[in-house]
């Protein structure tokens, strides 16, 4: 699958884990986008698209503050591990700009 929003940065392969997708920009900062991460950031494009812009360029400052980052579904379970990287949540890009999707979802109401 290709990850259109992140196309403008070098695409880099990873020997180690090539689920993961992982790239460079042009001052030499390295990231990883799980798939968690992903599915997360398609939800806000989904649900606070007039936002969207907005946590696009908060990931960008992100990698550029952060240098090495992996983008995780969840940083107590994360698909790989990097020393010297550390793991931001869409949460983490989304909570501090005030976007929120509230999560409706429940439990089914059928018992077995």
């Amino acid at each position: 699958m290709n990850y259109e929003e992140f196309d403008k940065y070098e695409s880099l392969q990873d020997a180690e884990n090539k689920l993961v997708h992982f790239y460079q920009d042009a001052e030499g900062n390295q990231f990883y986008v799980e798939p968690g991460f992903y599915s997360g950031l398609m939800g806000f494009k989904e649900k606070r698209e007039e936002r969207y812009a907005e946590i696009l360029q908060a990931i960008d400052e992100t990698i550029k503050k952060e240098h090495k980052v992996i983008f995780t579904a969840d940083f107590e379970n994360p698909w790989i591990t990097r020393p010297g990287f550390i793991y931001r949540e869409i949460l983490d890009i989304t909570d501090p700009l005030q976007i929120f999707v509230e999560d409706k979802s429940r439990g089914s109401d059928y018992g077995d």
